[in-house]
């Protein structure tokens, strides 16, 4: 019973960040954003058309097809005000950079959601 216990704890402390979240959900099944990058088209951008002093939330988006040392990562930089996600993409063979949106920000609920408030980088 207590390794039961002790074993459940752990599971639960391992969780990822993003386990939970309705919104990160919403955004890579309606973009089949992964790893290999995107099934749904989004608009590349030079950068977000956001103004600089703009708070944005920051949510880690998953890679759901698992670790792939040389695949994408991405993360959705959110304006909640203007109901749109902006997706940074780094990482890959080579090293990108690369911000694409703005994305409809799905009606999700943020609650399961580990946000991080920001500013847009400076390039």
């Amino acid at each position: 019973m207590i390794r039961v216990a002790v074993f459940a704890i752990a599971a639960i402390a391992t969780l990822p960040a993003w386990a939970n979240c309705a919104v990160a959900d919403a955004l890579i099944g309606r973009y089949g954003i992964s790893f290999s990058g995107f099934t749904q088209p989004l608009p590349r951008v030079s950068a977000p058309a956001e103004a600089q002093n703009t708070s944005l939330l920051t949510i880690v988006l998953p890679n759901q097809n698992g670790r792939v040392a040389d695949g994408y990562n991405h993360e959705a930089w959110i304006n909640k005000e203007q109901k749109r996600a902006w997706i940074l993409r780094t990482g890959g063979f080579a090293g990108v950079y690369e911000w694409y949106g703005p994305a409809a920000l799905p009606s999700a609920d943020f609650s399961g959601c580990v946000t991080e408030p920001g500013r847009l980088p400076r390039n």
